[in-house]
């Protein structure tokens, strides 16, 4: 069902302005971060929004549902400082994995820093079922980690890096990579990709490719599943009125598999019984936004929602009729709403 279809249509040139904040008007004071779960409750030296990104392996309606097709989900989310400037000490984010109706023994989450020719792990936590939250735990004796969940459960990791790792300064980008084994020999990745502007001393050089947030899910065979956000910084002051960000819901522009469905909601919960879809804005076969890789407007109007803050979840799906399930790749990004 395809919802606010003709508001985003009438809307879009209208409110086109709005789709992405200059950086001056985007900046707000220091602070706890806007949509952060209670268990991470620190007051960060730049503004950080809690960004969600999913990887799921289920199946479509049509598809068989076992314990091959269906391996739930598993969550990677951050405060990240997102378009924000750091200018001394590390880069230091707290990390949430969750694994949700997931059978993989969960290894380990790694921060990459990337350039236009290459990129580099800067740090690697392995997940530890009896490690403290907030760690860096290393591997067990077998060299992996060893966190398995019966339901929904989660740990929190902390990476810190001193930002003299990256080898430019200016706008540079930082990926968060989540990998989890999956007892059939397959394995599921979550990843998510954002930038920063980081003032280091070393000679400038702003990333170029992909200059936006993106939420990718992989699997095995599968390949990558994408939802990005292409308006950019995330609002850090509250939207009102007819809010248009721009946002993509594609395939990934290599040999991963097209895209079969995408799906756009506000405030869904579908770890409740039985799952809440939220508001939901557009439910459709096949992409939103050109393939391969575009991007479209989706018009938000903030006055059907209270004030306060609220998440816009995207999620785009790409069929695998090989391996018999559907891979999906979520991005879920806070925004506060103020009319």
């Amino acid at each position: 069902m395809r919802r606010f279809l003709a508001l985003a249509a009438a809307a879009a040139l209208a409110c086109m302005a709005m789709a992405g904040l200059s950086p001056s008007s985007a900046q707000a004071a220091a602070g706890p971060c806007m949509g952060a779960p209670a268990a991470d409750a620190t007051v960060y030296g730049e503004t950080r929004q809690f960004v969600d990104t999913q990887s799921w392996w289920m199946p479509d309606a049509d598809q068989a549902n076992n314990s091959i097709t269906n391996h739930g989900h598993v969550h990677l989310g951050a405060c990240i400082p997102e378009r924000e400037t750091i200018s001394s000490g590390n880069l230091t984010v707290n990390v949430r994995v969750i694994l949700h109706d997931n059978p993989g023994r969960a290894d380990y989450v790694s921060m990459v820093f990337m350039t236009a020719t290459s990129e580099t792990v800067v740090q690697k936590c392995y997940l530890r079922a009896a490690a403290p939250d907030f760690s860096c735990p290393g591997p067990d004796g077998s060299g992996a980690g060893d966190f398995t969940c019966t339901g929904t459960c989660e740990r929190w990791l902390t990476f810190s890096a001193p930002i003299s790792r990256f080898n430019h300064s200016g706008l540079q980008e930082i990926h968060l990579r989540a990998f989890v084994p999956e007892p059939d020999g397959n394995e599921m990745r979550a990843s998510l990709n954002w930038q920063t502007d980081i003032l280091n001393g070393k000679s400038p050089s702003d990333t170029s490719r992909y200059t936006f947030l993106r939420g990718k899910g992989w699997y095995t065979h599968a390949g990558y599943c994408e939802a990005s956000v292409r308006s950019v910084p995330l609002p850090d002051a509250p939207v009102s009125g007819i809010w248009t960000p721009a946002v993509g819901l594609t395939t990934h522009p290599n040999d991963s598999l097209p895209t079969t469905h995408s799906f756009i909601s506000i405030d869904p919960d579908f770890h409740a019984v039985p799952a809440n879809p939220g508001l939901v804005l557009w439910d459709s076969a096949g992409a939103y936004g050109p393939e391969p890789f575009g991007a479209a407007p989706i018009a938000i109007d903030t006055r059907m929602l209270a004030n306060g803050v609220h998440k816009l979840h995207l999620r785009t799906s790409c069929r695998d009729d090989k391996l018999g399930s559907t891979n999906a790749g979520v991005t879920v990004v806070p925004f506060t709403v103020a009319n």
